[in-house]
C-alpha cells in the first residue's frame, strides 16, 4: 500500500471518527447517564445524531470536493444543499408523526397536548435541527476548505523547491564557460564576416542573460517574454549546427499580457533537440512549433536522432529532463495539461499542451 494511499484512509478515519464525537457521542452519553428519561428520546436524538453525520460526510467526501471546489460552482453547492435541508426538514417530522410523534420527556408523558403545542413542537425541531444541518454543512465546508489551503500551501513549497531546481539545472546549463565561449566565438567569426548579424548575436545573448538571470527568478513570467525568450536562444543556437541541419522554427505573436507561464518551463525541450540532433544520410532537422489558441497552448519539438540517443534525450541535458518537467508541471497545472514524446525513424518528437485557462490564472496563483 502506497503512502498517499495510506495517508487517505488515515484521513478518512479520522474525519468518520470526529463526526461521531461530535453528533452520537452527546447521544450516547445521554443513553448511559440518564435512565429516568424515556429510551425512544434517547433514540431520537441517536437518529437525528446519524442524520447530522449524513449531511456532513455527504458535504464534505461528495459535495465540496466535487461541486464547491471542483466545479467551482457556489450557486450550485448552496442550491443542493438548501434542497437537502429543506427536504429533510419537511420529510423527518411526516415520518415520526408516523411513528408516535416527537418523543416527550416522561413527566410531560401524559399531559395531553393542544393542536399548537404540537405545532410550537413541530416548529422548534425544525428551527432547532435545521440550524444543527446548516451547522454541518459549515463544518465541512471549514474542514475542507483548511484541507486545501493546506494542500495549496505544500504544494507552493513543492513548487517552489522544484523550480529552483530547475532553473539551477538551467543556469548551469547555459551560464558555463563552454556555452559562453562558443557563443563568443561565433560571433566574433560573424564580426568579420556580417558585422550587423554578429551585433545583432551578441544583442539576443545579452537579453537571454538577463532574462535568465533576473526574469526567470519570478515564479511566472508574461507568455510573450518567453516566447521572446525561446527566438533569442534559437537564432543563437543556430550559428553553431551543423550546415546540414535545417532549423524551422515557428513561434505565435503573443497579445494578450494576461498570459503568464512559468520561466525556462519549455526550454528543456529545445535544448534537447539542439544538443541530441544527429545527421544522417548528410541530412537532419530540427522543428519547434508553438501555437496558441483560445483553447490551448501547443508546443511540438522534434528532432533527427539516432537510435542510440533515444535515451540521453529521455534524461534531458544537465539532468533537467522530461520527468522533471512533468513533475514541475504537475505542481503548476495539474488535470490542465498533457505531454508525450514519440521516437520512430529516425525521429523524436515531444508534445507539450498546457490550457490556456491556466495560463490566464499563472500570474496569480504561481
Amino acid at each position: 500500500m502506497t503512502p498517499q494511499i495510506k495517508n487517505r484512509k488515515a484521513g478518512t478515519a479520522a474525519v468518520i471518527l470526529l463526526a461521531f464525537l461530535l453528533f452520537y457521542f452527546p447521544s450516547m452519553l445521554a443513553l448511559i447517564s440518564h435512565d429516568s428519561e424515556p429510551k425512544d428520546m434517547t433514540m431520537f436524538n441517536i437518529l437525528m445524531a446519524t442524520c447530522y453525520t449524513g449531511i456532513f460526510c455527504v458535504n464534505y467526501f461528495l459535495i465540496v470536493p466535487k461541486i464547491f471546489f471542483g466545479k467551482d460552482s457556489k450557486l450550485l453547492f448552496f442550491i443542493i444543499n438548501i434542497f437537502l435541508v429543506a427536504i429533510l426538514c419537511s420529510l423527518l417530522p411526516l415520518w415520526i408523526e408516523a411513528h408516535g410523534g416527537l418523543p416527550r420527556p416522561r413527566h410531560l408523558q401524559k399531559i395531553p397536548m393542544t393542536y399548537w403545542q404540537h405545532l410550537m413542537g413541530y416548529l422548534r425541531f425544525i428551527i432547532r435541527d435545521g440550524v444543527m444541518m446548516i451547522l454541518s454543512i459549515a463544518l465541512a465546508y471549514a474542514m475542507r476548505a483548511s484541507k486545501a489551503r493546506e494542500e495549496m500551501r505544500s504544494r507552493v513549497l513543492e513548487l517552489e523547491a522544484e523550480r529552483r531546481n530547475t532553473e539551477l539545472m538551467s543556469l548551469k546549463a547555459q551560464l558555463n564557460p563552454h556555452f559562453l565561449f562558443n557563443s563568443l566565438n561565433n560571433i566574433y567569426a560573424l564580426i568579420a564576416i556580417d558585422p550587423d548579424k554578429a551585433q545583432q548575436s551578441l544583442h539576443e545573448l545579452s537579453s537571454m542573460l538577463r532574462f535568465m538571470i533576473y526574469d526567470s527568478e519570478a515564479s511566472a513570467v508574461s507568455l510573450s517574454k518567453e516566447m521572446q525568450f525561446i527566438s533569442d536562444f534559437t537564432r543563437l543556437m543556430s550559428l553553431r549546427l551543423n550546415p546540414s541541419v535545417k532549423l524551422t522554427c515557428t513561434l505565435p505573436k503573443i497579445k494578450d499580457n494576461t498570459l503568464h507561464i512559468a520561466p525556462l518551463l519549455i526550454l528543456t525541450l529545445i535544448e534537447n533537440a539542439f544538443k541530441h540532433v544527429a545527421v544522417i544520410d548528410n541530412d537532419g532537422f530540427i522543428n519547434i512549433n508553438i501555437t496558441l489558441n483560445t483553447d490551448r497552448l501547443f508546443c511540438m519539438v522534434s528532432n533527427s536522432c539516432r537510435t542510440e540517443h533515444i535515451e540521453n534525450l529521455e534524461k534531458g541535458i544537465s539532468g533537467v529532463g522530461l520527468i522533471n518537467i512533468e513533475k514541475q508541471l504537475r505542481l503548476l497545472y495539474p488535470g490542465e495539461f498533457s505531454l508525450k514524446t514519440e521516437n520512430s525513424a529516425g525521429e523524436y518528437r515531444a508534445e507539450l499542451t498546457i490550457i490556456t485557462s491556466a495560463l490566464r490564472q499563472s500570474s496569480g496563483q504561481l
